[in-house]
């Protein structure tokens, strides 16, 4: 895994207005630095869940405070946010 960026925990451990927004912008830089690192990875990220570096990704937002499931939807937007960026997807 390259660099690996903190990720900052939620504001609460209750869920909060905002809370998913948290969760992407705690988890976007991560992301970024991965979708470089492992554009395989990411690819199979956006249509099946996290894979590779990203799944050990999911671990580390849970060990920060956030929820599997949330922080997988965050990968999964962030993945299609940078195959968006790269120009791969078509709406």
């Amino acid at each position: 895994m390259p660099h690996q960026h903190a990720i900052e925990p939620p504001k609460e451990s209750a869920d909060y207005p905002g809370r998913s927004a948290d969760c992407v912008a705690a988890l976007r830089p991560a992301v970024a630095d991965l979708a470089i690192a492992a554009p395989e990875d990411l690819t199979t990220t956006m249509t099946t869940g996290p894979a590779g570096d990203f799944a050990e990704l999911v671990a580390r937002a849970e060990r920060a405070g956030w929820h599997a499931d949330e922080a997988q939807a965050a990968i999964r937007q962030l993945a299609r946010e940078q195959e968006g960026a790269r120009g791969t997807l078509f709406d």
